[in-house]
């Protein structure tokens, strides 16, 4: 999921939806990571999905 993250958006799209399947907290370093990315798509459904966690 990692190696998906590094690529372009769409990749990271479905490293994301991935992320949302598994809803591990071992996913949380790559949405923190989605965080600081530079597609507001990206940053938005990352902070989605850290919400659900608290």
């Amino acid at each position: 999921m990692l190696k998906l993250f590094r690529s372009n958006t769409k990749d990271k799209l479905k490293a994301l939806q991935i992320a949302e399947e598994l809803a591990d907290k071992s996913t949380l370093s790559i949405l923190r990571k989605g965080l600081r990315d530079t597609s507001p798509e990206i940053v938005e459904i990352s902070a989605k999905l850290i919400r659900n966690f608290k």
